[in-house]
């Protein structure tokens, strides 16, 4: 399953929507350009320490209630999706640069492209953290199928290796 259709099967859109006062067609649009540089990342971030260090720090983010913090009404402060904007990103001018690929390809203010990325990466984040759980329970799955598609299809190589 895509890491899209897994945020239109779990609320995510939906949540993204509500938070956001956007359309759902809106949410799938930024979500469907966002999330591959996402993903690719998070793999970056993966890759570049080993598997309990990129759940450890996820854990240090809040773990799966990243992504519950976003699904259940309440409010959210923009540190904690900024924080995992960096654990995916790095630095700040990789993630202005995504926010910039993002603000062309959608018409949306720039202010709220910017949440909704910082709530992409909690849901993201929140659903990679189960997948790392599931494994330790026994259950096939994990973060690596996921992260290893990310690198395989990153677009943020145009960005960060250009």
């Amino acid at each position: 399953m895509s890491m899209l259709d897994m945020l239109r099967r779990t609320g995510g859109l939906s949540a993204l929507s509500v938070r956001l006062d956007l359309t759902p067609t809106q949410s799938a649009d930024i979500a469907g350009v966002f999330l591959p540089y996402l993903m690719g990342g998070f793999a970056r971030a993966y890759r570049r320490s080993d598997d309990a260090a990129f759940v450890d720090r996820l854990q240090m983010l809040g773990g799966e209630a990243m992504a519950e913090r976003v699904l259940i009404p309440g409010t959210i402060d923009p540190s904690q999706g900024d924080e995992a904007l960096k654990l995916a990103f790095g630095s700040n001018s990789i993630r202005d640069s995504v926010q910039a690929v993002l603000n062309k390809a959608v018409a949306i203010d720039g202010a709220v492209c910017r949440e909704a990325m910082r709530l992409l990466a909690l849901l993201l984040g929140g659903y990679l953290i189960s997948q790392a759980l599931r494994v330790e329970l026994g259950i096939a799955g994990g973060i690596e199928p996921a992260l290893r598609e990310g690198l395989a299809n990153d677009p943020l190589a145009a960005i960060v290796d250009a």
